[in-house]
């Protein structure tokens, strides 16, 4: 087999790189500015009474109630050897979780830490943290008071199809869906992340991937009154 020249292996270097550079201003200049998307239509956000979740997580929950401000109050069935999300923080608000029934384990920086029926674990922002259940019986996560925005349970009813299906699919929905979804993977540094989103955004957008599809929403009509 003939060797390829260092020539001709220099202008396949610079083809390849003029290609990635061509896809990386032109797919991203698509991505966000000819095709931006629309602001999501609250109307089409969960409400009182939807129920949703990941058998990959584990996670089942009901909504309880909204309130005034778009928080929402929410039961959580986490189910017996459920791994939970990756590990991950919130810039915006904490996680505030109020053991029902059962014993919920937290993975923080620091350790695990577990609570059981009675006992509730504040996560504050930009704490890094991972719910799961190594147990045999179920744990249920409930209080009186919200424990999350409406537009974070809406993030979920979009992300967990997704992991579900397993493969590379999360990778692309997480690319496009920062402008509501408030959750970050802590194992993955910032500039990885931004990276990922500039390399991966142009082909989940040509995928069919957005980072809030009303079509996929547990109201796609956005016709549910609020309550």
């Amino acid at each position: 087999m003939p060797l390829i020249s260092v020539s001709k292996r220099r202008r396949m270097f610079f083809l390849a790189l003029a290609g990635l550079i061509a896809y990386l201003v032109i797919g991203n200049f698509l991505h966000l500015i000819v095709f931006a998307e629309n602001a999501p239509d609250p109307n089409t956000y969960p409400v009182a009474g939807d129920v949703f979740g990941s058998d990959a997580e584990g996670f089942h929950q009901e909504i309880l109630a909204v309130d005034s401000r778009a928080w929402v109050q929410s039961r959580l069935i986490i189910a017996p050897h459920a791994a939970g999300p990756p590990f991950h923080y919130h810039e915006h608000f904490e996680e505030h979780f109020i053991v029902e029934s059962g014993n919920l384990s937290v993975q923080l920086e620091s350790g695990v830490v577990t609570i059981g029926p009675g006992e509730e674990l504040r996560v504050p922002v930009l704490t890094a943290h991972r719910p799961f259940n190594p147990t045999d019986v179920p744990v249920v996560i409930a209080g009186e008071g919200p424990v999350m925005p409406q537009t974070f349970a809406a993030c979920l009813v979009q992300l967990y199809p997704v992991l579900d299906a397993g493969g590379p699919g999360i990778l692309l929905q997480m690319s496009v869906i920062d402008p509501i979804c408030d959750t970050h993977m802590a194992d993955i540094p910032e500039l990885g992340m931004v990276v990922m989103r500039v390399v991966l955004a142009p082909l989940a957008r040509l995928l069919g991937y957005r980072s809030y599809d009303p079509a996929k929403s547990l109201h796609p009509d956005g016709t549910t009154s609020r309550g």
